[in-house]
């Protein structure tokens, strides 16, 4: 008995390294110039979107961020990455390059340089490029374990209209990670009566009271601070904007149509309007669903 222990022991040793060495990390070799800011990418990172949502335009998209630093794997994943990266751009925790494509058709992909603009307030600009003869990514390898290629791109900048000339060429190779699988889809009243949506019109009927301590409860930590900036920006008049804009919010998630995806602690709401569809992203955090 003791030497089937001791195999047993000695078997489960070697077992977890072996399995934690299944998968390498992501390396990239190149660098991001933003004019004469030269940034190395040291860190490579790809995620396949499933778009289970049916939130995009195309059926998959893969995502692959040739980074400075390490960020979690999971910053790549949901309907909108650029919540997280925006945010860790902002509080100077990450540059670099990110890759979308639809992995099908792959002559064809949207690069975003995430690298603070010139003016705090602009967007993350988005760039397409195209290439039908081979595609803009050179030898690219796409397996069910990992993602692989080459990228190098030279854009001109316009010191006018204060574009930066940017530079970047790297090579990489990703282990490739998937979404969590889907483990609800609720619909119409089934979406209005789920804990989720409940928690969000708890939320709003917070805000428009200015219950802001009770709004904090339902709102997970990147939605506190955006809404201490937006209050910090607006002064006297946010408060009052905060509770009409509740209101509305509210009165729409009543009325229009809904349909809710839930990936285990996480979920997203997708709302159908007139005008075209919005969404509310949420994550179980003790026990309690909140909102962005």
């Amino acid at each position: 008995m003791k030497w089937m222990l001791l195999f047993i022991v000695l078997t489960l040793w070697v077992s977890f390294p072996v399995q934690a060495l299944a998968i390498d990390p992501g390396t990239v070799t190149g660098t991001l110039t933003i004019d004469q800011d030269a940034i190395v990418l040291k860190h490579a990172y790809a995620h396949l979107h499933d778009n289970a949502e049916e939130w995009l335009d195309t059926p998959k998209e893969m995502r692959i961020l040739l980074a400075d630093r390490e960020v979690p794997q999971e910053a790549l994943a949901g309907l909108n990455p650029f919540f997280t990266l925006s945010e860790m751009l902002k509080q100077d925790k990450l540059r670099g390059v990110l890759l979308r494509f639809n992995p099908a058709t792959p002559n064809s992909i949207v690069i975003t340089v995430i690298y603070p603009p010139k003016d705090p307030g602009e967007s993350l600009v988005n760039k397409t490029l195209s290439d039908s003869a081979r595609g803009p990514i050179d030898r690219l390898m796409i397996s069910d374990l990992r993602v692989s290629g080459t990228i190098k791109q030279h854009t001109v900048g316009n010191k006018a209209s204060g574009w930066p000339t940017v530079d970047y060429s790297a090579r990489f190779s990703a282990p490739l990670f998937k979404e969590l699988p889907v483990t609800d889809d609720l619909r119409g009243k089934k979406a209005l009566r789920s804990p989720q949506v409940v928690a969000l019109l708890a939320k709003y009927a917070a805000m428009a009271k200015g219950d802001l301590k009770k709004v904090q409860q339902y709102s997970t930590d990147r939605s506190i601070r955006e809404a201490d900036t937006y209050i910090s920006r607006s002064g006297d008049q946010s408060m009052p904007m905060m509770r009409q804009m509740a209101v509305e919010h509210e009165q729409s998630i009543k009325r229009e149509s809904l349909r809710l995806i839930v990936r285990g602690n996480k979920a997203t709401l997708i709302v159908g309007t007139a005008d075209g569809k919005s969404m509310v992203g949420f994550v179980k955090e003790g026990g309690i669903w909140k909102s962005e």
